[in-house]
């Protein structure tokens, strides 16, 4: 969905999000924080059970109008394909297994953090990722810009419009991906950035021994 006040962007290297809420702030965090931990919860439950949450998004065809998508206090959007993105999503959600949780990052939240103000490009994901630590396996991201609320963010990626290979989609549900960052700041629409990879170790933790090489970042 690459249209109205909602833009998305996603290369095969990593991935990172956050969202929060209005009462965590009179206890203290952010609303950036609590909807980067609402985000995280989100994945997960996707990632536990991809059939239920397929189910769950049934209600979602009602905030469709034409092409014209708005979920309840989130900005419209134009899409290309309308409901029937939706419907492509839940039909594929339902033949995915379950995959195991994604576990948060320190090291992959300060790459999330500082993607965020970047027009974000492969070369430029992989250079932050090594300079606050080591990646294993895959490693890619998504971004996220103007939502405020993390299902909506989750269900745009899962439903990736106009997206031939849905690349954003594929990131949320990669088997190979155990760890993420997510980060989101707004400026002053929220952006947010969700970076994954297989495994990640901070310069400051001490390596286990006889790591495989991590692969070279690709694009999608």
């Amino acid at each position: 969905m690459v249209a109205g006040l909602l833009r998305l962007y996603c290369i095969k290297i990593g991935i990172l999000t956050v969202f929060v809420s209005a009462p965590a702030l009179a206890q203290g965090v952010t609303p950036e924080v609590k909807l980067a931990r609402e985000m995280l919860t989100e994945l997960n439950q996707l990632r536990q059970n991809p059939p239920r949450y397929a189910a769950q998004l049934t209600a979602w065809a009602s905030y469709y109008q034409g092409r014209r998508w708005q979920p309840p206090g989130q900005p419209s959007q134009r899409t290309r394909e309308g409901v029937k993105g939706l419907r492509e999503a839940q039909t594929w959600l339902n033949q995915v297994q379950p995959l195991g949780m994604l576990r948060s990052v320190k090291g992959m939240e300060q790459v999330a953090l500082r993607l965020i103000p970047q027009d974000i490009t492969a070369t430029q994901f992989a250079t932050e990722l090594n300079a606050q630590g080591r990646w294993e396996g895959q490693a890619s991201f998504c971004r996220s810009q103007g939502f405020t609320h993390a299902r909506s963010i989750v269900v745009s990626w899962l439903i990736d419009d106009g997206q031939k290979h849905r690349p954003n989609r594929a990131n949320l549900l990669n088997p190979l991906f155990r760890v993420v960052g997510v980060a989101c700041v707004p400026q002053p629409q929220m952006v947010c950035v969700v970076t994954f990879a297989g495994g990640y170790h901070a310069r400051t933790a001490t390596p286990k021994a006889n790591l495989p090489r991590p692969s070279s970042p690709q694009l999608p």
